[in-house]
């Protein structure tokens, strides 16, 4: 099995750009940014809405990543042994 190697570089830049991009284009807000509940001290409603509203786009994008990278160490798990 041959690889196509500029495709492949293409997409691990692609890979790389995106997670540069969303790290330093995001505004990362501080625990007292976050709105407060003094009913719930965990604020985990809180975060909740925050990811599914504000950050929603770099949540996917980062679960594309993480599903990608968990498909790449299954491939290289398994090996070529069952041939």
């Amino acid at each position: 099995m041959q690889i196509n190697r500029p495709a492949a570089l293409a997409v691990v830049l692609l890979f790389l750009a995106v997670v540069v991009l969303g790290t330093f284009g995001t505004s990362w807000n501080t625990v007292s940014e976050l709105p407060e509940n003094p009913a719930d001290p965990s604020n985990v409603e809180g975060l909740g809405m925050l990811i599914f509203t504000q950050y929603v786009i770099p949540f996917e994008i980062m679960s594309i990543v993480l599903l990608a990278s968990l498909i790449g160490a299954i491939y290289m798990a398994k090996g070529e042994g069952s041939k």
